[in-house]
């Protein structure tokens, strides 16, 4: 289906348009646009692949925006001090750690990344102060957005401290 769209000069404007779905049936669409062109601009697009492109668009820009540009934890730096505070890296066998997220209902699929992070799912496995972040939680890390699975001695010592899972 086929849609006009009126984009008006600094206005976000609010529209309705009607859908013929039977010989006799109508129904009426909601349509929100905001202003992003200082003239009055008309265009035929396919809602689908639009909104689609546009969602892509936006999480492209987001992820870009929102990831980590400083120096990341790895075996040579030991210690680095990430998005959400002080960072070292662990390597043990994971395998109670999956069990008690499994427990918890958590269902992703452990894996290792390229670089050696232990992964569940999306997120990289972290160990943390389970006081600030529960279990389940997510955090930023250096590496990417992490998944706290665990607990360590360190978390008395430095509270906000995170524990990365790696294979190094």
């Amino acid at each position: 289906m086929m849609i006009m769209v009126i984009i008006t000069e600094l206005f976000a404007i609010g529209f309705s348009c009607a859908e013929i779905t039977g010989i006799s049936t109508e129904r009426i669409i909601e349509r929100r646009t905001a202003a992003v062109a200082e003239t009055s601009v008309s265009y035929l697009y396919d809602p689908t692949d639009s909104v689609k492109k546009g969602i892509e668009a936006y999480e492209e820009w987001w992820e870009e925006e929102h990831r980590w540009k400083g120096p990341v934890l790895s075996k040579g730096r030991g210690v680095n001090y990430g998005p959400s505070g002080k960072e070292t890296y662990y390597n043990l066998n994971m395998s109670g750690v999956v069990n008690i997220m499994r427990g918890m209902g958590n269902t992703d699929e452990y894996w290792v990344r390229e670089d050696g992070c232990k992964m569940l799912g999306d997120y990289i496995m972290v160990a943390a102060n389970l006081d600030l972040h529960p279990r389940g939680s997510i955090v930023e890390t250096s590496l990417g957005e992490g998944i706290v699975c665990d607990t360590g001695g360190f978390a008395q010592n430095n509270p906000t401290q995170l524990d990365i899972a790696v294979t190094w």
